[in-house]
């Protein structure tokens, strides 16, 4: 299975559904989720500030693919929607709007700065951007219900590796906060590969992590390749079984 998924109805990808399908099949995946990205005011730096697409078009060739591959693959309409505390309302209709099967809730975005573009971390110390991120997910989530599972948890790893430095005992409580408040809503949380090919040699969520909401008695787990491209598909899938 592949549940982090992304095509060129994503800004980030140029590759067709179809050609990820047929990579799939040949790769043996037996039921894959397209998730691309919804990111609405991603940075108050960067123009466009909104990620979207054509949500309509893409439900229209997820059942027009579901079809045509019906026996080889089962496809799921997926999306991954970048959340912020003032965006519950205005996300929570764009998840409504489709008959999305599987939603990922992700944070690409604290303080209205996108963490790719690394701004965030230049107006904190270490120890205060993840702090500050972690609040910034939990807010996210009190008034934001319609998901499926947390995404890559430690993102900001992606883009300041020496964040794994801090430690752990620094930002437990809250991570614990997050997770408990997430099992007792019936959602779950993804284990995503796209970190080792970040060259930060672990998954999103790293292991500590992953402890912490096998303690608090956890059940839902999705594994993501988070390809953007079909050579990805799968990525690090046997050895994240073998972990989980």
């Amino acid at each position: 299975m592949d549940f982090h998924t992304h095509c060129n109805y994503s800004p980030d990808s140029d590759n067709p559904m179809e050609e990820m399908i047929i990579a799939a099949i040949k790769k043996g995946i037996t039921d894959l989720a397209f998730t691309d990205h919804v990111d609405i005011d991603a940075d108050i730096d960067a123009y466009p500030q909104d990620w979207d697409f054509d949500r309509d078009a893409f439900e229209k060739d997820i059942l027009l693919m579901k079809n045509k591959y019906k026996g080889q693959i089962d496809i799921y309409q997926g999306l991954e929607i970048g959340i912020q505390p003032h965006l519950a309302e205005k996300n929570t209709g764009i998840v409504k709007a489709n008959d999305y099967d599987f939603v990922i809730a992700s944070v690409h975005s604290v303080e209205r700065r996108d963490l790719y573009h690394k701004k965030f971390f230049e107006n904190h110390n270490d120890k205060d951007s993840v702090m500050i991120y972690y609040l910034e997910l939990e807010h996210s989530l009190r008034n934001f219900h319609a998901y499926s599972v947390l995404g890559h948890l430690d993102l900001y790893l992606r883009y300041k590796p020496e964040l794994k430095s801090i430690p752990l005992n620094s930002y437990e409580e809250i991570v614990r906060d997050i997770l408990k408040k997430a099992i007792e809503n019936g959602k779950g949380i993804e284990l995503n590969a796209g970190g080792h090919r970040y060259g930060i040699e672990q998954n999103n969520p790293g292991t500590a992590l992953l402890k912490i909401y096998k303690e608090l008695k956890g059940e839902i787990i999705t594994l993501g390749s988070d390809a953007h491209r079909p050579d990805y598909l799968g990525y690090y899938y046997a050895e994240n079984c073998k972990l989980l």
